[in-house]
């Protein structure tokens, strides 16, 4: 028992000691960037050196800040006066991201300078007095530098905050900084920016169209009110939508309060619509329906006084919604009324679909990982645009409802008519049941020949896809057409049998076929292994590249270890075979040029010197041997062993410089 107590409260003083001993950046324990958390972004948010005074010389690498105070920058609670105030954060990055351009992305409530060992990288705002201050929420372009070595780095921010502004942004984190690779930076925001644009833009569209149409059946048709609401709900969703927008590109922080109003209007007008909707379909008493909107019209006032505890009772407000229309539609089912279960089965999907957001994000809260072939966040994306879409479809099949209906009663009249001649009646049937066969004749023959059309396509993909690589094969379907591209960095492997010919003639052709069938088999394995593209084979040569039309850094090591996986397949074989030949292999670094050639029988190839450097290679090369150029070998030399041949003549080349490769390096 004393051992247990003993422990626990070791256990206690070690985490006290982390927390105020170790929890603190500081010049003697910066912060460490490895190259995995920079290529995912480092977001710099523990608590770092903080000064309420200001001086340039607060800038500089060497300033004493032993007497500056630790505080959390990003917290509202530490700005108290109207004033610039200085941070200095100190980190080093690890040898593998030196001399990588990095990027630094910052959002803010004020306005800031950046400064990097002393010197000014960066200026979001203008820090001044009066009317000369410029606050800016963030830098659309992120600021890039590099670093030349692991020595520790101070980051300096002179930060003027933006204070005594609306309660609605009183809890916002005031600074927001993440250092990432700067490649992948300006990608990500390439990319957030394109699909923000695209979903949102199409989101606004699809539903102002929506909100059009059923504004003008509202229109035309006074006495379904149901349209009205749902052209209001569908509006909300495009005011949303063009919100997000706004929001993303926002900059200036005074456009911040007009934005959460247009939210907060969003939101009214979503809820109002919602319970419009449902309480015109199935409430009989329409007072409840007049005391939400009259609740939703008190609220957009009462913003203007309390902006914060109107958003507040908004969120009530919604959520009351939520529950009224679950209870009608529920009791409208329960009762069997007309299009409840359509209506109601579109708005139920709707609850069912918010709440397993919500229960995604609890599991998040709760770290309970997601396996399998979709995330979190997939889920969570396709729960949201089913949560967009639920509502609009099921009104889509009420209407669609609606109008079978009308036409199942005028079908009911015309059968009446029909049946005062008896004669006519069976006529209408016998065509209406010719032309029907006729129909399933067309069908059936429509769907046989649609489904040999697939087979056909299906084979003609899947000849298109063995023949050329699975990039160029897709641009030739869309385009009709492929260019030739120029490759900077990969690594060129061929083979070739020894004394093929004399082979040839001792075990004759068919034997002979059949060999070069199976080991070029095998080789087309070990290429797929490692990631090889093959090219072609000619006669008893086999030629495959690397680092097309995918780059791959590491092009020339798994090119090396395809030729030491052929040799050992080769070495192997040669225990149960003895006809089987020898085999010699060279490989070349540098770059080509790849593309189809010809347009009937088409192939795709690779062209320029590397190709025949590579040729070269393996004519220079011995039997179960693998010769590389210097090329290959300076980037292969840290992983696998080799042995230098000296220059060696090469037809067309003059000397070069060639090795062997004989083994993997030991780790």
């Amino acid at each position: 028992m004393k051992k247990n107590l003993l422990f626990k409260f070791l256990l206690s003083v070690s985490f006290l000691l982390q927390i105020f001993c170790f929890a603190q950046n500081s010049l003697e324990k910066p912060r460490v960037f490895t190259e995995k958390e920079i290529r995912s972004g480092v977001l710099i948010d523990e608590k770092s050196k903080f000064s309420e005074n200001d001086n340039q010389a607060f800038a500089l690498p060497t300033f004493d800040d032993s007497l500056w105070k630790y505080e959390n920058f990003n917290s509202k609670k530490v700005y108290k006066k109207d004033q610039p105030y200085w941070i200095r954060y100190y980190f080093k990055i690890d040898s593998s991201s030196v001399n990588k351009p990095l990027g630094l992305e910052l959002s803010q409530l004020g306005a800031s300078e950046i400064y990097l060992n002393g010197k000014k990288i960066e200026s979001i705002g203008k820090i001044g007095k009066g009317k000369s201050r410029k606050f800016v929420i963030k830098n659309t372009i992120p600021t890039i530098f590099t670093l030349n070595d692991t020595d520790v780095n101070v980051l300096a921010i002179r930060y003027l905050p933006l204070l005594n502004r609306s309660r609605v942004i009183n809890n916002a984190r005031l600074l927001n900084i993440e250092i990432k690779q700067a490649d992948y930076l300006v990608q990500d925001k390439l990319e957030v920016g394109e699909e923000v644009n695209f979903y949102m833009m199409l989101t606004c569209g699809v539903f102002t169209a929506l909100g059009f149409i059923h504004l003008l059946l509202f229109l035309f048709y006074r006495k379904a009110l149901y349209n009205l609401f749902f052209s209001i709900y569908n509006i909300s969703i495009a005011l949303f939508g063009y919100l997000v927008i706004l929001l993303y590109k926002m900059r200036d922080p005074d456009l911040v309060y007009t934005y959460v109003f247009i939210g907060f209007l969003s939101m009214m007008l979503f809820a109002s619509a919602l319970s419009g909707f449902v309480n015109t379909l199935f409430a009989k008493s329409k007072t409840r329906l007049i005391v939400m909107l009259i609740l939703a019209v008190i609220l957009v006032i009462f913003y203007y006084f309390n902006d914060t505890f109107a958003i507040i009772l908004g969120f009530f407000y919604l959520a009351f919604v939520a529950f009224e229309s679950f209870y009608l539609v529920i009791r409208a089912m329960i009762r069997r009324e007309k299009a409840a279960y359509i209506v109601g089965g579109g708005i139920l999907s709707f609850f069912v679909f918010t709440l397993l957001i919500i229960i995604l994000n609890v599991l998040d809260n709760l770290n309970v990982s997601f396996s399998g072939k979709f995330s979190k966040d997939d889920f969570g994306a396709y729960f949201l645009i089913l949560i967009i879409i639920s509502f609009p479809i099921s009104i889509s099949a009420y209407l669609a409802w609606q109008f079978a209906s009308t036409n199942l009663s005028l079908v009911k009249q015309l059968d009446k008519v029909n049946q005062l001649s008896e004669i006519n009646l069976k006529q209408e049937q016998e065509k209406q049941q010719i032309l029907q066969d006729q129909n399933d004749l067309l069908e059936q023959q429509v769907d046989e020949r649609t489904f040999e059309l697939q087979k056909e396509k299906q084979k003609t993909e899947n000849l298109l896809l063995n023949i050329l690589p699975h990039e160029v094969a897709e641009e030739l379907k869309e385009n009709g057409s492929s260019e030739a591209k120029y490759y900077d960095e990969v690594s060129v492997l061929f083979t070739d049998f020894v004394n093929f010919t004399q082979s040839s003639e001792k075990m004759g052709a068919e034997k002979m076929l059949a060999e070069l069938n199976e080991c070029f088999t095998a080789f087309d394995m070990i290429m797929e292994k490692h990631g090889l593209e093959k090219i072609k084979t000619i006669g008893d040569a086999y030629l495959a590249v690397c680092g097309l039309p995918i780059k791959n850094e590491n092009h020339a090591y798994q090119t090396a270890l395809v030729a030491l996986d052929i040799l050992e397949y080769i070495e192997e074989r040669k225990k149960t075979n003895p006809d089987v030949l020898d085999i010699r292999i060279g490989i070349n670094s540098g770059s080509l040029i790849a593309g189809i050639v010809g347009v009937k029988k088409f192939a795709y190839d690779i062209w320029g010197d590397t190709v025949n450097t590579a040729a070269r290679m393996e004519q220079n090369s011995e039997k179960g041997k693998i010769n590389i150029s210097e090329s290959t070998y300076q980037l292969i030399k840290e992983k696998i062993i080799c042995e230098y041949r000296g220059k060696i003549h090469t037809k067309g080349k003059g000397d070069m410089d060639m090795y062997f490769v004989n083994h993997l390096a030991k780790s």
